[in-house]
């Protein structure tokens, strides 16, 4: 299982060029791409659809479809098996994982054989343990549980200002800080590429890595 961990970014202009470049070198031509729709609210859905099939349309006859959150839990286990990517979207993390685990999905998403792709609040579910840092949404940082496909935390659309919150959290788990237009790529759970500037947090310490294989 290869796994994509996007900070966040436009799917509709080039913010993301790289990391969709990325993935087109990794996804055959006529994959089929399951959009997790589960973090946000069904009146968005269109405007995410429309926004990641134009982002994928540089690749080859790939199909998407959407996962319909009124599905039964057998049916969406049967739905994830059928396809050959998963695609997280944004919005909010704890709603993600709430259902999620409430249509009994975790271990299906831990055995997927396929590539999977979060994006913004996607990602921040994948880690062991999910940050959540206070901004506009959240008035105070929170840590939860995550869905353990990755040995990391991370943090999205960084930006420098949210440091102060990140290096005590490093003490306990190492944080990788993606800012838009930036993602990492992780095999048997650790880290192996970053696409544009990726900045760590380990033991009370802040390092950039943006090498292209680490």
């Amino acid at each position: 299982m290869g796994i994509c961990l996007i900070g966040g970014g436009n799917h509709t202009n080039n913010e993301l060029g790289e990391v969709f470049l990325e993935l087109s070198k990794m996804i055959k031509p006529e994959a089929k791409i399951l959009i997790i729709p589960f973090a946000t609210d069904n009146s968005r859905y269109e405007s995410w659809m429309a926004s990641i099939k134009q982002a994928f349309s540089i690749m080859e006859n790939v199909s998407i479809e959407l996962l319909n959150e009124d599905l039964s839990g057998k049916e969406m286990k049967k739905s994830i098996i059928e396809h050959d990517i998963l695609y997280f979207i944004g919005g909010k993390p704890e709603r993600l994982i709430h259902v999620i685990e409430e249509k009994g999905l975790t271990p299906i998403i831990k055995n997927f054989q396929g590539l999977i792709i979060g994006y913004s609040a996607g990602s921040l579910a994948f880690g062991h343990d999910c940050i959540i840092t206070k901004d506009k949404d959240y008035p105070e940082t929170t840590v939860i549980k995550g869905l353990g496909l990755v040995g990391f935390s991370v943090e999205v659309h960084y930006e420098d200002n949210i440091d102060g919150e990140l290096l005590p959290l490093s003490n306990e788990r190492k944080i990788y800080a993606i800012p838009n237009g930036s993602a990492v790529f992780s095999k048997n759970g650790e880290l192996y590429k970053g696409i544009n500037d990726i900045y760590s947090f380990q033991n009370m310490k802040k390092e950039i890595v943006n090498s292209k294989v680490l």
